[in-house]
């Protein structure tokens, strides 16, 4: 907690925070606690740290402070605390689809505590974690109390999808103090310093918590400390002095019900500030041990349960609950006409009529009373009657057997029918008759209950589409597409209207694409089947003067019509006197295709079309596990990801052993890698899609696309030189567009009834022309991209 105390000319005399947080705020007009004065004090108390916290509290402390700062001035009591619950509600809300689609541990979760002043009034609510001490009549009230049972207001915001504030009531006086902390340190404050709580010095009360907070490891925690000073003058009026003489003439109840009633105007006037309260639900009930100790861990998890059963059993408004828990912070004030009338505690003033009104009926109800005592007149005493028995009681005999009723009667009364077949036949069909209505009523009610439960699913779901179309965060935008298509799910189950389901899906879908940047492709032409590689072999594609060359079990050349392939090297074809073996990987050289075997290199001359064969530099046995060949420069590159290494021929030299690139260095980035570029940097994939780059055999950068679903198999990468764009493809058969930094710009996935990209060994694309080559387990495909959205 940094040792700071505000108490700058933003706030009055009297009011003390801890330095500037996103976890507390203060709006306020006027002095709080008296007449004219009204502000709402806001805490929170988060429930585990990680980055993005601090801009949730910020969202939750505005969505608290919008709602209570709109409240209109004349609001009743009841009012007043359905609009706190409705902007708990919302917050909650936002936190809860905010959480959506994180692991648990990711979770934003926070206690809240907002304290309303109207005037005198004073209405709290609250989730825990979190403290109020309000000090009054040199008594500490804690809230919540150490008895408090966990209920609904227990369990935090952002934690179920509803919750429901624990809400409490009272007036304030001078010399009052209200202060708003974390759970443990109010507890430690009271039980240590319980007089500062009761003293009207604000900026001790803020410097004893920030001792705590050191001592207690929570030098973060803060804190918001309110003294009520005293009010000020107001000019006598005559009206005021002729209302106060005729409330002394009124009967005492009567005269206590209207001074109620007349002290509960939203905003208060200059009244006499008798403090009286009510703790309307969930919480502490009056008089609790000031020395509360904070309760339960907030960081374990509480049992789940489901979103149906989030609203709370009972509301705050109930009037029984109400009645059984009350909060009487003075012993002296008189609450009974309090306790039965909360309904005109609602913002009603005092006017002279109701007074002379109430004087009027005590002037009757005085001459009715004299009229009794003169008019009344004594009756002569005397024995009673003597009725035989001599002032014994008379004894009552009865039987107790059992007696049936005589249903003779009724008999009698009733029609009598000949027993006949006709009789039967007519009793058997109305029976019959009346099980079949009876059945087909059932049935109705059952077909139209399921036929509501689909409407409502089928409009949930639409309206979760809608709030997703609407978001600008795709995280929340996903988790309502979620939702939506949960709610289709159990939809369909029902077996309604599938049309229906099918066009709500549809719309589902495109919305997701646009979420999540897909692009559908209706331009897939499949050019032919492909023989299969060997075994330890990786198929490759790549390009060369403007053709297409593929490795599989030999090396290609696709022709200019797409249509065919053409032979150029296969394993066995003698070259320079000797067999050719496995073609482990092939490349674009230096204007001419460079093939290699593990133990030799391949270059084709383009003015004989003749074969030459160069031997490489090997270490003692011909080179295995080659994820990738590439040339640049005349320079031959293999890469090895087993070892982590980039092996590099030098133009001219192959018969000499190799270099290792990266100098035995960045193995880690190298290892398990699956295919590489070169452009005078050198580009290498990994199987999560993260494209590392190295320059001069040093790492330059590393970018990984944030996509959804995350990349997992990772197999191909294709770029050219001085082209803005990088494409990966994953071996499920989709396609990423990515800038050069690693950000996603589209997803591309077969359209519905064009033919599968997938399972995908290599892609080659042409980014100019904007045609993708995809090489398959079974086939060659031509795909021709969509532009890239503007602006990219």
């Amino acid at each position: 907690m940094p040792r700071t105390t505000w108490a700058t000319t933003h706030f009055a005399p009297g009011i003390a925070a801890t330095g500037e947080s996103p976890y507390i705020g203060l709006l306020m007009d006027g002095d709080l606690g008296s007449a004219g004065g009204h502000g709402v004090a806001v805490i929170l108390e988060p429930l585990g740290e990680g980055p993005g916290v601090a801009e949730a509290a910020r969202q939750v402390l505005a969505l608290l402070q919008h709602a209570a700062w709109q409240i209109n001035g004349q609001t009743s009591l009841e009012e007043l605390g359905d609009t706190l619950g409705q902007a708990f509600g919302a917050a909650n809300q936002w936190l809860f689809s905010l959480n959506a689609g994180r692991s648990l541990g990711e979770w934003y979760r926070f206690g809240a505590t907002c304290a309303l002043f109207r005037g005198p009034d004073l209405l709290i609510a609250q989730v825990l974690p979190g403290q109020v001490l309000v000090g009054q009549e040199q008594e500490i009230y804690a809230f919540p109390g150490e008895d408090a049972e966990r209920q609904d207001c227990s369990y935090p915001l952002g934690q179920y999808r509803q919750v429901q504030p624990a809400l409490y009531y009272t007036r304030l006086a001078p010399g009052d103090t209200v202060v708003l902390c974390h759970q443990q340190l109010g507890a430690a404050l009271a039980a240590r310093f319980p007089e500062a709580i009761l003293s009207p010095d604000s900026h001790r009360i803020i410097r004893l918590l920030e001792e705590l907070a050191w001592e207690s490891g929570r030098p973060d925690a803060h804190a918001i400390a309110i003294a009520i000073g005293p009010e000020r003058s107001a000019p006598a009026r005559p009206l005021r002095r002729l209302a106060d003489v005729l409330l002394h003439l009124l009967p005492e109840e009567t005269a206590r019900r209207l001074d109620s009633r007349a002290r509960t105007n939203w905003p208060g006037k200059a009244v006499d500030p008798t403090t009286e309260a009510v703790q309307t639900n969930h919480g502490a009930t009056g008089g609790v041990d000031a020395h509360a100790e904070a309760r339960g861990d907030w960081d374990d998890e509480p049992p789940r349960r489901s979103d149906d059963s989030a609203t709370p059993d009972r509301s705050w408004r109930d009037e029984e609950s109400t009645a059984e828990a009350r909060w009487e912070p003075s012993a002296g004030s008189d609450n009974d006409a309090v306790a039965g009338d909360f309904e005109h505690r609602a913002g009603r003033s005092r006017t002279l009529v109701e007074l002379l009104a109430g004087f009027a009926i005590a002037l009757v109800a005085a001459a009715l009373g004299v009229w009794q005592l003169i008019s009344r007149r004594r009756h002569r005493i005397a024995p009673p009657p003597d009725d035989g028995t001599f002032g014994l009681p008379r004894l009552q005999r009865f039987n107790d057997a059992i007696q049936f009723p005589d249903l003779g009667p009724v008999r009698r009364q009733l029609p009598r029918l000949p027993v006949s077949r006709m009789t039967g036949l007519v009793a058997v069909s109305l029976i019959g008759i009346l099980t079949t209505a009876l059945a087909f009523s059932i049935h109705n009610d059952r077909e139209r209950a399921r036929q509501e439960r689909f409407d409502m699913l089928v409009q949930t779901a639409v309206q979760e589409r809608m709030l997703a179309e609407q978001s600008s965060d795709p995280t929340i935008a996903r988790a309502y597409l979620s939702t939506a298509s949960a709610r289709l799910d159990a939809a369909a189950e029902l077996g309604l209207d599938p049309a229906r389901i099918e066009q709500e899906r549809a719309a589902v879908q495109a919305a997701t694409d646009r979420v999540l940047k897909i692009q559908r492709l209706e331009s897939i032409q499949v050019l032919g089947g492909v023989p299969p590689a060997p075994e330890g072999v990786t198929p490759r594609l790549f390009f060369g003067n403007g053709q297409l060359y593929i490795l599989t079990d030999a090396l290609y050349r696709l022709d200019s019509g797409g249509t065919k392939l053409i032979k150029l090297l296969e394993p066995g074809a003698q070259v320079g006197g000797a067999p050719v073996g496995t073609l482990l990987g092939a490349a674009w050289g230096e204007g001419t295709p460079v093939a290699f075997d593990g133990a030799n290199a391949y270059i084709l001359d383009p003015a004989t079309a003749q074969w030459n064969r160069l031997p490489v530099g090997t270490f003692g046995a011909p080179y295995s596990g080659v994820a990738t060949v590439n040339g640049f420069a005349g320079n031959l590159y293999l890469l090895l990801p087993e070892p982590g290494q980039i092996l590099k021929f030098l133009a001219g030299s192959y018969q000499n052993q190799p270099e290792d690139w990266t100098g035995g260095q960045f193995t880690e980035h190298l290892s398990g890698a699956v295919d590489m570029e070169i452009d005078g940097r050198i580009y290498v994939l990994k199987p999560d899609g993260t494209v590392v780059t190295f320059y001069r055999g040093a790492l330059e950068g590393e970018a990984t696309p944030q996509v959804d679903p995350p990349v997992a198999n990772a197999v191909a990468l294709s770029m050219q030189p001085d082209r803005p764009f990088r494409y990966v493809a994953d071996r499920d058969g989709r396609i990423l567009r990515l800038s050069q930094d690693g950000t996603l710009v589209q997803q591309f996935l077969p359209a519905e009834g064009t033919p599968p990209l997938g399972p995908i060994r290599d892609i080659a694309v042409d980014d100019i022309l904007g045609v993708a080559y995809v090489l398959t387990d079974q086939a060659l495909l031509s795909i021709r991209l969509p532009a890239p959205p503007a602006g990219q």
